[in-house]
């Protein structure tokens, strides 16, 4: 028994180290398109992964969902199939699980999830499903939504017309009955924690979320209390301590306190990642730092948020991989 105990415990150490390299790896690899076809990229613009796939998405968990003959599956930062397509589609992994789904009828679809072996979990049972975090996963039924755990369990039922995912430990939801059309929040045991009396409200993050009342926006915390009062014609989540604000049908950034800190003078903006934000000007996009600095000049026709140290960007109709100096790292081009 002793022995088998060791084995057990050296198993699971082996796993978990083996678990453990393989996300390392995966975080440095950045899909690419070639002759329409996607692969792999490592940081320094090196195609480690063939350009086999018809679609591919980043690495999550260590897997990346990817397609081939119009069904998805997973492969591994080697590229070869952990997962084999099997599924009419497939989300990333989030706290150990992927939501997939089929065909049901004619145009429906049923989801359940996976584990990263590829083992069905949760049974195929929701029309819909976000991805677990904090533990449960929103998902629709009978155009309810609700949530379950990592079991499948129903742990709140499927009663509201909205719902997105857990964050800071609260739940977005919008309600019906004597609240019809109107947005609150809940904890984890479906208790209502805010009232839904906003217009609108997006999640949490970083303690403060953004909502909506009567036309203009502001935050709350996660009591409920308003900290930021609604002035803003549009307003988005917290990230970097910056959330992005509309004013005047321009797009600037406020910090926790409700100071502007970059003015607004954007067409359009998205959240920072990893310490810039792309911004757009006269039609172009470039990138911002935290204090309104601009950190990559605006010339590309679109441009997305950087991961692990690189971001995508479109050009002249490309798509390139560049990193926070601005410097091209991979381009249809690059040999």
């Amino acid at each position: 028994m002793k022995k088998s105990h060791k084995f057990w415990m050296a198993a699971c150490v082996f796993g978990t180290f083996a678990a453990t390299a393989r996300e390392l790896k995966a975080a440095d690899l950045y899909p690419v398109v070639i002759d329409g076809r996607f692969g792999f990229i490592d940081k320094a613009g090196k195609l480690q992964i063939p350009a086999t796939y018809d679609e591919a998405r980043l690495f999550s968990e260590g897997l990346a969902a990817a397609q081939q003959d119009n069904l998805w599956g997973f492969i591994d930062p080697e590229g070869r199939w952990a997962i084999k397509t099997q599924y009419e589609g497939a989300d990333d992994f989030s706290e150990g699980l992927a939501k997939v789904h089929k065909k049901k009828g004619l145009m429906g679809k049923t989801c359940g999830f996976i584990d990263p072996k590829g083992s069905l979990v949760i049974d195929y049972a929701f029309s819909d499903a976000g991805r677990f975090k904090n533990g449960l996963a929103r998902v629709e039924k009978d155009k309810k939504w609700g949530f379950i755990d990592k079991t499948g369990k129903i742990v709140i039922e499927p009663q509201f017309n909205e719902a997105a995912d857990f964050a800071d430990g609260l739940a977005c939801v919008k309600a019906g009955g004597e609240w019809r059309g109107h947005y609150g929040y809940i904890d984890a045991k479906g208790k209502m924690a805010i009232n839904p009396t906003f217009e609108a409200s997006e999640s949490f993050n970083e303690g403060l979320a953004s909502f909506k009342r009567d036309g203009k926006c502001g935050f709350i915390d996660t009591k409920g209390k308003v900290v930021i009062e609604p002035q803003f014609d549009g307003a988005w989540g917290l990230s970097h301590g910056r959330a992005c604000v509309k004013v005047g049908g321009k797009l600037g950034f406020i910090d926790k306190a409700g100071k502007m800190v970059v003015n607004p003078i954007y067409e359009n903006a998205k959240a920072f990642n990893e310490g810039l934000a792309a911004v757009q000007v006269d039609g172009k996009w470039g990138y911002i730092g935290t204090d309104g600095t601009t950190m990559i000049p605006p010339t590309y026709d679109e441009a997305g948020d950087f991961q692990q140290g690189l971001a995508q960007v479109k050009t002249h109709g490309d798509l390139c991989w560049i990193g926070k100096d601005g410097k091209v790292v991979w381009s249809p081009t690059t040999k």
